[in-house]
C-alpha cells in the first residue's frame, strides 16, 4: 500500500505519545495539534527508524550559537598537553 500525507505544523503547539501497544495493535505514535490528530501504527523496529531518522536530522543541525561539545573537549585536551609540556 502506498499513501501519502502532509501537514504543515511549523509554528503551531503540538503533542506527541506513542500508546503502547496491545494483543490486537502495534504501538501508536499519534501527533497531535489544532486541526487534528495523524497516528502511525508501527512496530517497534519501524518507530526505531523513525527516531533514528529524526535524531540523524537534528544532529545535523548545527547553530552558531551551541557549541560543538566534541570540539571544546578536544581544545581543552590540547591546552593540557601543551601545558604539560611548557
Amino acid at each position: 500500500m502506498s499513501t501519502a500525507f502532509s501537514a504543515d505544523i511549523s509554528g503551531q503547539r503540538i503533542e506527541v505519545e506513542i500508546e503502547p501497544s496491545t494483543n490486537y495493535a502495534p504501538p501508536v505514535l499519534s501527533i497531535r495539534q489544532q486541526s487534528g490528530t495523524f497516528q502511525l501504527h508501527a512496530d517497534p523496529d519501524q518507530l526505531a527508524e523513525v527516531e533514528y531518522a529524526i535524531r540523524t536530522y537534528l544532529e545535523g543541525i548545527r547553530y552558531p550559537e551551541t557549541p560543538d561539545q566534541q570540539m571544546i573537549l578536544h581544545a581543552e585536551c590540547h591546552t593540557a598537553i601543551e601545558e604539560g609540556i611548557a
